[in-house]
């Protein structure tokens, strides 16, 4: 870096003088916390949430997907009979043009749980409109996505003060840390919690989700720990 700025002053730019001191390297051990919901909060949220709202936080809960990639799904997205969700596109926060996801291993099969199942079909059924781009959760228009911020502070944030649930810095992104944290708390595999978030290095999904590694982390050791003084020793036995 250093010999960059070099070369650049050495060109006749203007380079800021950067000294080695004045590098901090590392990150901070602490971090930030992220905010979540816990499963009891999601259910009171959706349970509470009108059409279209409740079946979009009901998708954000029970899949882990990311706020543009539900804004952005088809309704051929959905296959029924197999029981998944295709995720292979994210709508633009700014424009809310469709695009290509976050990455490539953000490109999945989701699975689709019996209880979204049937949130889908009733949706389908009673509230969904058929439009020219086949979205599922198109605006008053038809014509494209639903704008995240709207969703976030028209249909999240009212709703959250109203069942006094904590909205501070509380998006939709709240739903997939919650189901990542309800699902490490399980602890399950943890190739099953970077597949079910997507994450194309292991190493993210460990530091997004450290908070929950520790008591998973203790229940697991309960679950295979001895109890001294109860096991017999193999050949210390009574001999007849």
């Amino acid at each position: 870096m250093f010999t960059i700025l070099d070369y650049a002053g050495r060109c006749g730019f203007r380079v800021p003088q950067v000294r080695f001191k004045d590098l901090e390297l590392g990150t901070d051990a602490g971090g930030v916390t992220v905010p979540f919901f816990t499963r009891e909060q999601a259910t009171r949220i959706v349970v509470a949430a009108e059409e279209p709202y409740k079946t979009i936080f009901d998708v954000a809960w029970n899949t882990g997907m990311r706020a543009g990639e539900i804004l952005a799904l088809n309704r051929d997205d959905l296959n029924f009979e197999r029981k998944t969700i295709r995720v292979n596109k994210s709508s633009d926060d700014r424009t809310r043009e469709i695009r290509q996801p976050k990455t490539r291993n953000s490109v999945a099969t989701l699975p689709m749980p019996s209880a979204l199942e049937a949130t889908l079909r009733n949706y389908i059924e009673h509230h969904w409109q058929k439009n020219l781009v086949g979205l599922l959760f198109p605006n008053r228009e038809g014509t494209r996505p639903r704008n995240r911020e709207s969703v976030v502070q028209y249909g999240l944030k009212p709703l959250l003060r109203k069942l006094g649930i904590p909205d501070k810095d509380v998006g939709l992104h709240a739903f997939r840390h919650g189901l990542a944290t309800e699902l490490a708390e399980a602890s399950v595999p943890l190739t099953v919690l970077q597949q079910q978030l997507r994450h194309a290095d292991v190493k993210t999904t460990l530091r997004v989700y450290a908070h929950a590694i520790p008591e998973s982390q203790r229940v697991a050791m309960e679950r295979v720990s001895l109890s001294i003084g109860t096991v017999v020793p193999i050949g210390t036995g009574n001999r007849s």
